[in-house]
């Protein structure tokens, strides 16, 4: 008797195994039959994330499943003119990560797939030369010749991108240096995003017709043609703004002591003032149809056209006037 129930239980959980297994939740891969997965071998993509459908063809009954894997992402491409290369082992982990049995997935035509992306060379040629034509149309050009020297030709750089899709951006460190060692930085962009940025040096040198003394000028000697002589020189190293005309001279006096053949500029000269403070000057007033002249005895240095203070020595009151020229004082009270 307990023979047959035994052999009754035994059957029974034969019976009951096919409903047990079909409640228990099985892969998607096993669910539907095999997915089979075809390796590119060699691709080339634009910069972005790469998926299963961009190294492979996907194709199973399931179209649900097969589009899942298509979206499956396995990594970055890789740096531009450089090539990644994605084997099964590390596809089989991606698909292990999402869930997708892997014992049902067959992998055809390659055992890996060499993936790199669309790049573009922009030689060091063509990186000065841009920076050049810049630095070209930024110098001044009238009254002077320059001479424009690369400092040392920058290197090749690739960018994950098609060249008419690369913008070259150029701009200059120091706007305020027209002469010398002067540097620019070049950077490419490609849809919103720099790939690099690069620093180009070049050495300018300037050649201007200058005012030059033809012989050795003392503190407070006048500046006259005599004197001075117009000649083209290298202005590259001079400090302050050279004179291109003697006319610009006319009227002015030096400063300090200048040695001869010396290029002249801007803080080696100045014009002396028109009256200097102490001096004994003329003042005239004018008031109601008449005019006294008498004299006066400037309070202040200053030039043609200005307001200085002055006092009446006859009436010793301070009044004020209109230099007009140097020994004249129109006194405008």
């Amino acid at each position: 008797m307990k023979a047959r129930i035994s052999l009754i239980l035994v059957l029974s959980t034969f019976i009951l195994i096919p409903d047990i297994l079909a409640g228990l939740p099985v892969p998607l891969a096993r669910q539907t039959g095999k997915i089979e997965i075809n390796l590119m071998g060699n691709v080339i993509l634009e910069e972005k994330t790469i998926t299963f459908r961009d190294i492979s063809t996907v194709t199973g009954d399931d179209v649900k499943l097969v589009n899942r894997i298509n979206d499956i992402e396995v990594g970055k491409t890789p740096w531009a003119n450089s090539i990644r290369r994605i084997n099964k082992d590390f596809m089989k982990m991606r698909l292990n990560v999402s869930n997708v049995n892997v014992a049902d997935v067959n992998f055809t035509n390659a055992n890996s797939v060499a993936v790199s992306v669309e790049s573009t060379k922009i030689t060091g040629l063509e990186i000065s030369q841009r920076a050049k034509e810049y630095l070209l149309n930024f110098l001044p050009v009238t009254d002077r010749e320059a001479t424009v020297e690369l400092t040392r030709m920058p290197g090749d750089q690739w960018v994950p991108s098609r060249r008419d899709k690369i913008n070259l951006d150029i701009s200059l460190v120091d706007s305020s240096k027209d002469r010398g060692n002067i540097e620019l930085i070049v950077s490419a962009y490609s849809n919103g995003m720099r790939y690099f940025k690069i620093p180009v040096r070049f050495k300018v040198r300037v050649f201007e017709y200058v005012a030059i003394t033809k012989r050795k000028i003392a503190r407070n000697q006048q500046l006259t043609r005599e004197n001075v002589f117009m000649a083209r020189r290298e202005t590259t190293k001079i400090r302050g703004l050279a004179f291109s005309s003697r006319d610009n001279l006319r009227g002015k006096t030096a400063v300090v002591s200048i040695l001869p053949y010396t290029i002249l500029t801007e803080d080696m000269v100045e014009t002396p003032p028109t009256i200097k403070q102490g001096s004994v000057i003329k003042l005239f007033i004018t008031s109601s149809g008449f005019r006294i002249v008498t004299k006066g005895l400037a309070q202040q240095t200053g030039y043609t056209g200005e307001t200085i203070k002055v006092k009446n020595l006859d009436s010793k009151k301070i009044l004020y006037g209109e230099i007009i020229d140097s020994g004249k004082v129109q006194i405008t009270f």
